[in-house]
């Protein structure tokens, strides 16, 4: 094997390493390791070591190995380096407060949505379940549904054929027919629903906002006790979330396109714009 290719191999064991312990627990025996990862004993002992060397791994006192706090630390300086958190997270408080209800922001990351933050009421009596930073694969809420259905039907068969289709509850979509189903009335609607895929107990709905340049696509969702979420309180919230992505289409003109579809879709449901925009 050349150099190339024996670096990108250890690549692999490390990343093996890194994500059995993040998967199986508090911390895990050498042995363990190698069970897990199929690893041979000195091949663990030697990336513990470079993992220990750079501060990613440290060694209990019952000899045993844990992932440090360095990864959180990783991951916030990602969310940090979000450009559009500035311009978005003002309206989202107000939104939250505006509602009293739960406010995620997402991004999809390859197959997942990655919850960039999140807003609560201070007097609500429900929290979120989810922390920033998780992952859940596009198809277990509202807002990784909303946007993969802006993407087309290739892009939701080329998710489906590699994404994790582990059921989070019960009621998690198991199957492409239904998500392809939920796909086309999500694309027509604008907007997307889930009921207890992801959390039990609670549902949601969330709108889409597309960052051309740099070819990310966002979520706003608003999440509430599914005894709350009555099809009614949709089509109340629905407007606030329509007139919000106006004013952030308004703040950057690059999301014009999504503007000018958000209004023909306000006409359509007669949401009207300036209406909507006085509730707000």
């Amino acid at each position: 094997m050349n150099q190339t290719g024996s670096t990108v191999q250890s690549l692999d064991r490390v990343f093996d390493i890194v994500e059995t312990l993040s998967n199986h627990g508090n911390e895990l025996s050498i042995s363990q390791l190698c069970a897990f990862t199929g690893l041979n004993k000195s091949t663990v002992h030697r990336m513990l070591a470079s993992l220990r060397a750079r501060g990613y791994v440290v060694q209990t006192s019952s000899g045993a190995y844990r992932l440090t706090f360095k990864f959180c630390s990783l991951s916030q300086k990602i969310i940090n380096n979000v450009s559009i958190l500035p311009l978005v997270l003002p309206h989202l408080r107000k939104l939250s407060m505006s509602v009293q209800e739960i406010v995620h922001f997402v991004i999809q990351d390859n197959t997942n949505t990655v919850y960039l933050d999140r807003l609560e009421p201070p007097n609500s009596n429900y929290r979120s379940t989810v922390n920033i930073g998780m992952l859940r694969p596009l198809h277990t809420s509202a807002g990784g549904k909303i946007i993969l259905s802006s993407q087309g039907p290739e892009a939701w068969r080329s998710y489906w054929d590699n994404a994790d289709k582990t059921p989070i509850t019960p009621y998690t979509i198991t199957s492409f027919e239904r998500l392809e189903s939920e796909m086309l009335i999500f694309q027509r609607k604008q907007y997307a629903v889930e009921n207890e895929e992801n959390t039990l107990g609670y549902s949601c709905i969330a709108v889409s906002l597309y960052d051309r340049y740099n070819d990310d696509h966002y979520a706003i969702t608003l999440s509430s006790l599914k005894s709350l979420m009555t099809d009614e309180h949709i089509q109340q919230l629905l407007p606030l979330l329509f007139v919000l992505l106006l004013l952030l289409s308004f703040a950057h003109l690059h999301y014009m396109q999504q503007l000018l579809l958000l209004l023909s879709v306000c006409l359509e449901e007669q949401h009207h714009p300036q209406q909507v925009y006085e509730e707000f």
